[in-house]
């Protein structure tokens, strides 16, 4: 689309309405202030567990910081510039506001550009500082809630090393393949409603519900689009390729994304499965590598992270599948690229463009997943397209480049963008409920070819 620009954008994007009415208000109003408080809380509890009185002298300032942050947000101050924590990102985000946003303030501005700003800032903050630079101020939300839900993560792990053993079992049955395949990108597309900045409040009973809507097909009927099809006709073409996945949530949203790459390797799909986590702690429960390292030895060591509930069998299967992938790492099978791009400003229509890097090693791929709700909003920049827009002209550059991958993004929808929904569904959508864009109950599965478009 001629013109596009972050500030000039064909279709308007996000922002609070002065009014109350929309999500982004809310988000803005409500939802993301509650974030930001629970990190000055859980940041309060820490520095009270340290023995430091430098490190509690530090926090302390850390805190005011934070609540600094928090009160320009309430009260609609300009996005100020970030200061440099020598990540290597700093000068581009600040020449990115003064270019696009300048002047702008928290309700002014959209709402994709406000939110990212401020998970930035948090880690700029902390990354300045001197004794708590390492500080992951979610890792407890995130290991707690996976801890807590191993009894749920063992019967997903019983199911689909089962279900792997029985397709390399019978590798020439394309049918039984092809059913496996299915549910595997179901169930890493449903993993996404595990987000902590949306649902909190998860139990080994909500995941074994979610587990069991996946297993049934009861959840088919929540697809606001489904190229499922579409995809299976690529993978189905690959084999011995590459297939890499931009990552989203840690936990089990995560398992579920390592237990698709497990299937994938199994089957001789793929020889070489590259994740994308971020380098800085990202949207409350986004995978870094070291979340990403730590799930790992959590199912090889169900003890060590004091998982409870488990049978002997339970422990077998998931010592196995631990076991399997760290070998897997060893080996260079699956690798670990955490490009500052994915915490960046820009959306992903710009990653030839800004970053060029990062596109260049996306197009080796054969396959590219989009996991979750964020990355889908960048796709699409976040902008109030008419919902059947097609995907592919939502997401610009990167499906028309001729080296691009095919992209696939498998999102359940947590804000009121959405592109590619044929206008009959979205009205029986609206007509089953007015917040399906953001209730998180719903998804979409959506592929743009890329170079396999002619082989399709």
């Amino acid at each position: 689309m001629a013109g596009f620009a972050p500030n000039n954008t064909p279709f308007p994007p996000l922002v609070a309405a002065h009014d109350g009415s929309n999500f982004t208000y809310t988000s803005l109003h409500d939802r993301v202030p509650h974030i930001l408080t629970d990190v000055i809380n859980d940041f309060y509890a820490a520095v009270q567990r340290t023995d430091s009185v430098d490190a509690v002298a530090e926090g302390k300032q850390l805190t005011g910081l934070l609540s600094k942050l928090k009160h320009e947000m309430v009260t609609d101050k300009p996005l100020t510039p970030l200061d440099d924590d020598g990540t290597g990102d700093i000068a581009e985000w600040n020449h990115w506001l003064a270019e696009y946003f300048s002047g702008g303030t928290w309700y002014s501005t959209p709402f994709l550009a406000w939110e990212t700003y401020m998970y930035r800032r948090i880690a700029t903050i902390f990354r300045k500082s001197q004794f708590w630079n390492t500080y992951d101020y979610f890792a407890t939300k995130k290991e707690d809630t996976f801890r807590a839900s191993m009894v749920a993560v063992a019967k997903l792990c019983a199911r689909v090393d089962a279900l792997t053993q029985e397709t390399v079992a019978d590798l020439g049955n394309s049918t039984k393949q092809h059913l496996a395949f299915v549910e595997m990108l179901q169930a890493s597309l449903w993993g996404n409603q595990t987000d902590l900045s949306m649902f909190p409040d998860l139990s080994n009973e909500k995941l074994e519900e979610m587990q069991a809507r996946i297993s049934s097909g009861e959840n088919n009927s929540k697809l606001a689009a489904n190229d499922t099809d579409r995809i299976w006709k690529i993978v189905s073409q690959v084999h011995g390729g590459r297939v890499d996945i931009v990552l989203d949530n840690s936990g089990f949203e995560l398992l579920q994304d390592v237990l698709l790459a497990h299937w994938l390797v199994a089957a001789g799909i793929a020889a070489k499965v590259v994740f994308h986590p971020k380098r800085i702690p990202w949207y409350v429960s986004d995978v870094t590598n070291t979340d990403f390292h730590w799930l790992v030895d959590a199912i090889q060591s169900p003890a060590s992270v004091g998982a409870t509930g488990l049978s002997t069998a339970d422990e077998r299967v998931l010592q196995g599948l631990g076991a399997r992938w760290n070998e897997l790492l060893n080996a260079g099978v699956w690798e670990l690229h955490d490009e500052l791009f994915w915490t960046g400003p820009y959306g992903y229509r710009y990653l030839p463009t800004k970053g060029a890097d990062v596109w260049a090693g996306l197009t080796n791929s054969d396959m590219v997943i989009f996991k979750g709700d964020l990355n889908y909003r960048k796709l699409v920049y976040d902008l109030q397209w008419p919902v059947s827009t097609p995907f592919v002209d939502a997401i610009g550059p990167i499906a028309d480049d001729p080296t691009a991958p095919a992209i696939v993004a498998l999102r359940t929808s947590k804000c009121d963008t959405i592109a590619g929904v044929e206008p009959q569904r979205a009205n029986e959508l609206f007509a089953q409920r007015k917040d399906w864009m953001y209730s998180g109950e719903y998804g979409v599965i959506q592929l743009s070819p890329g170079r396999w478009a002619n082989r399709i």
